[in-house]
């Protein structure tokens, strides 16, 4: 446990570097090995836990957005590290991640939160059994026999008798709240943090809004808190199911990292992985956070890209191999911007439009009034409604809106701009010029 309430956890144990080079994507489902930055974005969290830690209760959701490659799920598996740092016998939390599509039963959504206690009980009766033969023992069997009321008898996992079908009616769109309720001798006793990933797929239907309606202002003091992660028109989806005031300072959309930040994460890489002079180290590290302009997604890219440079030439980090390892993360970034116009379906040409008269326009800045002009015309022809376009090119990271007005639009990464802007040719001399 850290001295300071719910601290950032220190950096995950690197990966084997042939493991570390093989992956194409920050979504690996793990921590990162070198988590850096996110300082405004992880106060956030802990602020919200700590509030919950001190008694506040309802209210308490979080919402994390941002484009495709923007980091959201290493933030998420950053602040599920720390909840499970801090647990302790006698001060229990739980982390309990849920994808979207559970959210269309209470009765699943409740399963998986006391499996989770459930899991966490186990694991810190291994670790501290000596101080845990009271309370937590008597909250697992308190949680079987809730569990034996809210479904039929099934399968047995881990002391919770579950698995059965849940009894006739428990999933009605007006039952959420029984389900709690039934749950909250035994969840009282422990701290809860629910962590939801890709939450703008969530559906919009009334079984969702009951859940969201529990998980936003949970009843009989549960203590619990919830956290969303998401593209950047989670807060609207949010707010469709039902969260209708989100709290102003608890909406965080994710922005790139600082140059510093981005050259510590790849700074970090090269002394863990390679050989080399502080001197050649640090030119590499400064060259490719340029490269990256602080995105997530691209500090990934490049960083593999030098690798499997610097590991095919000896992996000795040498001056005269920095230009090799920026034409290779150049072609990782031009790969990923390829999958995002792939992932927007439209022809290309249109985002090259909007890539254009973004970059005439202060701050590469659209309206909405300014999109509908420009794709008004191939909208028709294909008979796609505006709104079903704009949810599209959101989902695709092709546009992002800005921070504080919704109503206003920039392409995530500026070299993202530049790419499109040149189309069909691709070229980026902000880019080349680092070689």
């Amino acid at each position: 446990m850290t001295q300071e309430p719910f601290a950032k956890p220190q950096p995950a144990d690197p990966k084997p570097e042939n493991t570390w080079l093989r992956q194409t994507d920050r979504s690996d489902g793990k921590r990162e090995p070198f988590f850096f930055g996110r300082e405004h974005e992880y106060q956030v969290f802990q602020s919200a836990v700590i509030s919950l830690h001190d008694g506040e209760i309802g209210g308490g959701s979080m919402i994390f957005q941002g484009a495709p490659g923007a980091g959201k799920t290493a933030l998420m598996h950053e602040c599920m590290e720390s909840v499970r740092l801090h647990s302790t016998p006698n001060n229990p939390w739980v982390g309990v991640p849920i994808m979207p599509e559970t959210l269309t039963s209470a009765s699943q959504v409740m399963e998986m939160i006391l499996n989770a206690v459930n899991k966490e009980s186990q694991r810190l009766l291994q670790i501290a059994p000596e101080t845990i033969t009271g309370t937590i023992r008597e909250n697992l069997k308190l949680g079987q026999s809730l569990y034996l009321d809210l479904y039929e008898p099934g399968v047995g996992i881990g002391g919770l008798s579950i698995g059965g079908k849940p009894k006739s009616g428990l999933d009605s769109n007006f039952l959420a709240q029984p389900v709690f309720t039934n749950a909250a001798p035994l969840l009282t006793k422990y701290h809860l943090v629910i962590f939801v990933d890709e939450a703008q797929n969530m559906a919009v239907n009334e079984t969702v809004k009951g859940v969201m309606d529990c998980l936003h202002n949970p009843p009989e003091h549960i203590p619990l808190v919830a956290a969303f992660f998401g593209l950047s028109d989670t807060k609207q989806v949010l707010r469709d199911c039902g969260l209708s005031r989100p709290p102003d300072k608890r909406v965080v959309n994710l922005e790139p990292l600082s140059t510093q930040d981005a050259k510590g994460s790849l700074r970090k890489t090269l002394d863990t992985y390679y050989s080399g002079t502080n001197a050649e180290k640090s030119h590499w590290a400064h060259g490719l956070a340029k490269l990256s302009q602080g995105w997530p997604q691209h500090i990934n890219r490049v960083g593999l890209a030098a690798g499997s440079v610097i590991r095919s030439n000896g992996g000795k980090v040498e001056r005269h191999l920095f230009g090799k390892a920026v034409a290779k993360g150049i072609e990782r970034k031009s790969a990923y911007y390829a999958e995002r116009c792939d992932a927007g379906s439209h022809d290309p040409e249109l985002y090259n439009q909007l890539a254009i008269a973004a970059e005439k326009n202060q701050a590469g800045i659209l309206n909405r009034k300014q999109i509908r002009n420009i794709v008004a015309s191939e909208l028709d022809q294909i008979q796609q409604s505006f709104d079903d376009f704009m949810a599209q090119v959101l989902h695709a990271g092709l546009l992002a809106p800005v921070t504080n007005n919704s109503h206003q639009f920039r392409f995530p990464v500026p070299s993202m701009r530049d790419y499109l802007k040149t189309y069909p040719n691709n070229e980026s001399n902000a880019d080349s010029s680092l070689a």
